[in-house]
């Protein structure tokens, strides 16, 4: 653990998920090839729209009409479908209800994940001290995963709600649901512009996990500002919050 500034007295601390409390790779990666290859199958799209460059284009036009589209992974996926569909001349394209579905599904697939014991344990034992929060950009869905008592709040940004991180949406709504200031949260993980960005310019104070929990995640090269602290494994966080 490497410390950049003072700690100061906290009062709640707040989570990023994925790839700082698990890996995340193998789930998505899996989520992502199956719901393309489903798409394919069940629309007899060429095999091309599995290609994840064609998603990647797509995913940029919408966007450029609709920059809001980047708040809301969800909301995002779906009007990526509906381009998808409208260029190949399906109905699908307004259809609302297929397009909800197929969202669920693929929300389903990359929710198939099991948290490691050793970060629920750690869970458990700093929630027993603080107020925690999921602050995450993603979707994956803590109820199904069997998670979700873990928490105290699951924030997550969407169109006409908060702006994704690291925007300061998502924290400043924490501090206000438990009546406290930014700088008394700990907010804890792995990317650097995300996660210790948006903490640091929301106020908080923030320690960031080193290329993630599966030593995949972004390095110091894109770090923009400092963080609190920088530790090498999630298990560090005993030493200070329990």
């Amino acid at each position: 653990m490497i410390f950049y500034k003072k700690l100061s007295k906290i009062k709640a601390v707040s989570f990023d998920l994925d790839d700082t409390l698990y890996d995340n790779h193998p789930v998505i990666d899996e989520a992502e090839r199956w719901f393309k290859a489903y798409l394919v199958e069940t629309y007899e799209l060429p095999e091309y729209v599995k290609d994840p460059e064609f998603w990647r284009q797509i995913k940029k036009y919408v966007c450029k009409s609709r920059p809001e589209l980047l708040d809301d992974v969800g909301e995002l996926r779906i009007a990526a479908l509906a381009e998808i569909f409208k260029r190949f001349k399906l109905k699908q394209a307004e259809d609302k209800t297929e397009l909800v579905k197929l969202l669920n599904l693929f929300i389903e697939k990359r929710s198939r994940l099991t948290y490691p014991q050793s970060s629920i344990d750690l869970l458990k034992a700093i929630r027993r001290k603080y107020p925690i929060a999921a602050v995450s950009n993603g979707n994956s869905n803590l109820v199904q995963i069997g998670v979700e008592g873990l928490f105290d709040y699951d924030l997550r940004p969407g169109l006409g709600k908060y702006r994704r991180k690291p925007f300061p949406d998502l924290f400043l709504e924490f501090a206000r649901l438990l009546k406290i200031d930014t700088s008394e949260i700990l907010h804890v993980g792995d990317e650097p512009e995300t996660d210790v960005t948006g903490a640091v310019l929301a106020g908080c104070q923030c320690i960031w996990l080193k290329h993630g929990y599966a030593g995949k995640s972004s390095g110091e090269a894109d770090l923009r500002c400092l963080p609190t602290a920088a530790i090498d494994s999630i298990e560090e966080l005993k030493s200070i919050l329990c």
